[in-house]
């Protein structure tokens, strides 16, 4: 097999780099596949981005690189994947699907010219040896082995490099903005320029060979290799230091959140006073008023009374909350909730109780009625056929709190932190859910989130469960 190689070893060396370009090909397609799926929301839309990839990075392996125009073409890859891909995940975050894109031209060129940098310096190991120059099978081998093992390399590097970055970029589905890409892009744009000059350089020395004019291959460089090693470690870098910054805002927030939280449940033990206020009002008029009603009564003046008692009544009813649960913070938090959803035509049921016989702050349980009603007030003002159901159990020491609102789309959720993803894109919003379920792990519980496909929609259900 060996002397046949070494015999035919010209059209063998082309037939088998060929065959190892393509696998390569394929490999970092599917790489690519493994890169942008934890980024959409449509499972099919990373592994059909991946199709495109190969086809359109298999054309241009087989169109001769001869001039810039062609090169240059090379850069169409990026606009090819950002627009598969944002159009297949129903056009959402197209900033960020861009600079995925360009990222990941940008790792698997460093990746791959990692790997063929550390090939030239092999080369000129190899060339030391006098054996080597006078041994056709051990040049044959050689070829074989290291070819094998620098497409090899540079997979595997791209692989782990896609992992790394996938692991530093934490909050995937959060909307990207043209000032956070141009941030992260700016100190990336030198290393895409280089390509095309480290391209042209190769091919000169190329030409230079064939033409006669440069007699030695392309040296190896360690600058070159410094270059693109560190060219990758600053994309890891920066996308790391990026989510702190991002992670640190969003602590922010949710402090920020808790605090306005703080704030409204601080008003509702003030609207608790008035209506406490107002009872003992109405208890020290007790006597007055029934003096009145007893002084009706007696004269016989029917629609008076009648009057008289219904306008009583009402100031009654209204110095009381529309909803008993046992606790009067979380009676005004849920009759506040329950006048918007009847201004708002919204049907509304609820059946909660305050578990008394449960070691839980009823402020606790403040946070996470409130931020539970928010959402589903929110999610059901745009919907054709709005219902909204507050359910609460006690078994043992067990308390679950069950919400339903119904939705006429199913609800991405946020594969990483489990939890839907936020519509709002304005600052501060979206840690509603986040703030129950901090709040329920402080009670060993946790949340858990369904959506039953219902008729006209879905049903989603966020059950709440505390460790009392």
């Amino acid at each position: 097999m060996i002397d046949y190689i070494v015999a035919n070893f010209a059209s063998f060396a082309d037939a088998f780099t060929h065959c190892l370009v393509v696998i390569y090909i394929i490999c970092v397609s599917f790489l690519l596949s493994v890169w942008i799926k934890p980024f959409v929301q449509i499972r099919r839309a990373s592994s059909l981005t991946a199709i495109i990839y190969f086809i359109f990075r298999f054309i241009y392996y087989l169109i001769p690189v001869d001039s810039d125009f062609i090169r240059g073409i090379a850069f169409g890859i990026i606009p090819v994947v950002f627009l598969v891909s944002w159009l297949l995940d129903n056009k959402r975050n197209p900033v960020q699907k861009l600079f995925l894109s360009i990222l990941y031209y940008l790792i698997s060129w460093l990746t791959y010219e990692i790997s063929v940098e550390i090939g030239l310096f092999e080369r000129d190991i190899m060339y030391r040896f006098e054996w080597y120059h006078s041994d056709a099978n051990a040049i044959a081998i050689e070829f074989i082995i290291w070819n094998l093992i620098e497409y090899a390399f540079a997979v595997v590097i791209l692989y782990i490099s896609v992992r790394l970055i996938q692991k530093a970029y934490i909050r995937k589905m959060e909307e990207l903005s043209w000032k956070e890409l141009l941030m992260l892009l700016a100190p990336f744009w030198t290393i895409l320029l280089v390509k095309p000059i480290m391209l042209a350089y190769f091919t000169l020395w190329m030409d230079g060979i064939a033409n006669g004019s440069i007699n030695e291959n392309i040296p190896s460089s360690i600058y070159r290799l410094v270059f693109c090693v560190l060219s990758l470690l600053s994309v890891i870098i920066i996308i790391t230091l990026y989510q702190r910054i991002k992670e640190a805002t969003d602590d922010k927030y949710a402090r920020q959140s808790l605090e306005n939280q703080i704030e409204d449940i601080r008003r509702h033990m003030g609207q608790i006073e008035d209506m406490y206020e107002k009872m003992r009002a109405m208890r020290h008029d007790m006597g007055n008023h029934m003096a009145v009603i007893e002084g009706l009564a007696d004269k016989g003046e029917k629609d008076a009374l009648s009057e008289y008692i219904g306008q009583w009544k009402k100031n009654y009813d209204e110095s009381g909350t529309l909803v008993k649960t046992g606790n009067p913070i979380i009676d005004v938090a849920i009759s506040e909730f329950a006048a918007r959803f009847k201004e708002s035509d919204i049907p509304f049921e609820q059946s909660f109780q305050y578990p008394e016989q449960l070691t839980i702050n009823p402020f606790d349980l403040c946070v996470v009625v409130t931020n539970a009603l928010q959402n589903a007030y929110e999610a059901s003002v745009n919907t054709k056929t709005p219902s909204v159901s507050l359910t609460s159990v006690v078994r043992d020491q067990t308390f679950i709190i069950s919400l339903r609102n119904h939705t006429d789309n199913k609800v991405y959720i946020n594969f990483e932190e489990d939890i839907p993803v936020s519509s709002k894109k304005e600052d501060g919003h979206g840690y509603g859910l986040k703030n129950i379920r901090t709040i329920a792990r402080k009670y060993k519980g946790d949340i858990e989130i369904r959506q039953e496909v219902e008729k006209d929609g879905y049903m989603f259900v966020l059950n709440v469960m505390f460790i009392g």
